[in-house]
């Protein structure tokens, strides 16, 4: 369905660091909590926070942005992307797709324009639209760059459009 950007990575050195250092400074009763203490409580599966802090593996966007929320920080920094840490949420959080189809409305694009500057094909954004599914992180970090805005408003998590990568 969509071609492999040529920069691809799956591990991420910046997000195992950030995952140990969120996990370190977590208190458990006065003891470090575990990563599967970690897990329940951002609520993603063992295995996610195992994979990052064990290998650097870099989890699904819906992982990311549970992790993300929960340490209330932007996709670029929870990634190593930025050092900006702070992070302003949405008070009025929207979805994707939506957001998406509102950008594309608001600059006055079609999807061939913005497709064109990114790896993957237009249908691809068609599929993730009408499914109501997410792409990947590096097809996210390209769409938003395509946008010129931040991948974190791209998602709908904030309201501030500015880039941080």
């Amino acid at each position: 369905m969509s071609k492999k950007p040529s920069d691809s990575k799956n591990i991420s050195f910046e997000l195992h660091k950030r995952v140990s250092d969120f996990i370190e400074d977590e208190d458990n009763n006065g003891e470090k909590c575990s990563n599967s203490e970690f897990a329940k409580r951002v609520g993603v599966n063992k295995s996610v926070i195992s994979n990052i802090v064990n290998y650097g593996i870099i989890p699904t966007v819906p992982s990311l942005i549970k992790i993300a929320d929960y340490e209330n920080v932007s996709l670029s920094y929870l990634l190593g992307k930025t050092n900006k840490s702070e992070f302003e949420k949405s008070e009025h959080p929207t979805t994707f797709h939506c957001r998406v189809l509102e950008l594309l409305k608001e600059q006055g694009v079609k999807f061939s324009t913005i497709t064109n500057q990114c790896s993957f094909s237009r249908n691809s954004l068609h599929v993730w639209l009408k499914r109501k599914n997410l792409p990947s992180v590096d097809y996210l970090f390209e769409l938003a760059k395509a946008f010129k805005v931040s991948p974190d408003y791209l998602l709908g998590r904030t309201d501030y459009k500015e880039r941080n990568s």
